[in-house]
């Protein structure tokens, strides 16, 4: 098994083997449990459905999931994913020991949400002259055509919701494990705000460290 879900607890400090101090993101990853495998006979493809954070039923917000972990036997889970290209049994427990210090991880989840912004904040643009005659200020200028098709062209850059997407980033390293705790400690920042929802994959290769 090469993937987990996780949560992010938040940004700390941390001293290298060589005593650098480095800034690590600490990741509440696991434990999960494999649901259901979905296979390339019965369903065209090759997947691992994973369950995260267990649940009293009567506190599920979606009552008709209800009815898959019923037809599953399986306990209530907050948060289901699938793995594709992963064939693990059913049942299985997934936890944060399958990483090691120095792996490299593609980490994916939703950025923070910033609400309504300019241009200038959203597509980093430049702002008109603040010398006499300038009223430019933050707008945009024109974002249309007065000739055809005498509109704005669809997919301009200009104001509009910022944040909120999908990122992946790859190739993060993996700094310590602490499996009693189940917590998962990389290098630098990572996707989302405290307590994001996190999709971690091992994207191979590793980088270790040695004392000078």
């Amino acid at each position: 098994m090469s993937g987990i879900l996780g949560r992010k607890i938040g940004m700390t400090v941390n001293f290298g083997v060589d005593g650098e101090m480095q800034a690590v993101t600490v990741i509440q990853a696991g434990p999960c449990k494999v649901l259901e495998q979905r296979t390339q006979e019965k369903h065209s493809y090759q997947a691992a459905v994973i369950g995260f954070e267990e649940v009293e039923g009567s506190r599920m917000k979606k009552k008709p999931r209800l009815g898959f972990f019923k037809k599953l036997g399986t306990p209530v889970y907050r948060v289901v994913r699938e793995f594709r290209g992963l064939e693990v049994e059913p049942g299985t427990d997934i936890r944060v020991d399958q990483f090691a210090a120095g792996d490299r991880l593609t980490i994916t989840g939703i950025s923070r949400g910033k609400g309504w912004a300019s241009a200038i904040k959203r597509w980093n643009f430049s702002r008109g002259r603040e010398t006499h005659g300038g009223n430019f200020n933050r707008a945009i200028g024109s974002c249309g055509m007065k000739e055809f098709p005498a509109r704005t062209i669809k997919g301009k850059k200009m104001s509009g919701r910022m944040g909120s997407d999908k990122i992946t980033q790859k190739s993060v390293e993996v700094v310590e494990i602490l499996p009693e705790d189940n917590l998962l400690i990389v290098r630098g920042p990572v996707v989302g705000g405290e307590n994001a929802l996190l999709k971690i994959t091992k994207s191979g290769g590793s980088k270790t460290k040695t004392a000078a």
